[in-house]
């Protein structure tokens, strides 16, 4: 459902501010493009995302990437839950070197954090015929498998006691996720074939 409240749209205007000059590193698109694919991944749900849910989506990344944030500036202007959800979602240094003890700690948060990260990787994957490098897009597809996949029932399964809609959310990703891998994976084979003609 696309209902963006007068704080959603300064919220995607302050994400791109925070964003600005950034591209992404496999497509060179602009950065601030992929938090609004997932925003949009949300508005196409079958059930209702609230507006601090959608903010802590569109600010996912800005602890990682952006030079100018601030938890601070994060908590006054969109409150804890927010601030939370966001750091659940970033990648700390352990996350960075030990993938497996980011997922693991995202297995164990609320399914709502568990949807937004899945649809995270789903956008992430889904521009994979923009990229150029086959060991990226293999890595990537084997994580996504390993790591991400294995989400999908745990957001289902915790979901079903919150709220209905999690059950058809986890069918969508599930299903446009194996579309995604196996473009990847095609993408990749490709890529290297044409590299040793």
């Amino acid at each position: 459902m696309k209902i963006r409240t007068k704080r959603l749209v300064g919220c995607i205007e302050h994400m791109k501010a925070l964003h600005k000059g950034q591209t992404r590193r496999m497509t060179g698109t602009p950065y601030w493009v992929h938090p609004l694919g997932v925003l949009q991944l949300m508005e196409e749900s079958p059930f209702f995302f609230t507006e601090d849910d959608k903010c802590a989506a569109l600010l996912h990344d800005i602890k990682e990437d952006s030079p100018g944030f601030s938890w601070d500036n994060v908590v006054a202007t969109y409150g804890l839950g927010v601030a939370g959800a966001i750091a659940i979602l970033s990648k700390s240094k352990i996350g960075e070197t030990a993938p497996e003890v980011y997922f693991t700690m995202l297995r164990l948060t609320h399914p709502k954090v568990i949807a937004i990260k899945l649809l995270d990787r789903l956008q992430n994957t889904s521009d994979y015929n923009l990229c150029n490098d086959p060991k990226w897009l293999e890595r990537y597809a084997k994580e996504t498998v390993e790591l991400v996949w294995p989400l999908i029932p745990i957001m289902v399964a915790r979901g079903s006691a919150v709220s209905g809609g999690f059950y058809e959310l986890g069918v969508k990703i599930e299903e446009q996720m194996q579309e995604n891998v196996n473009g990847m994976q095609a993408r990749a084979k490709e890529l290297r074939a044409g590299g040793e003609a």
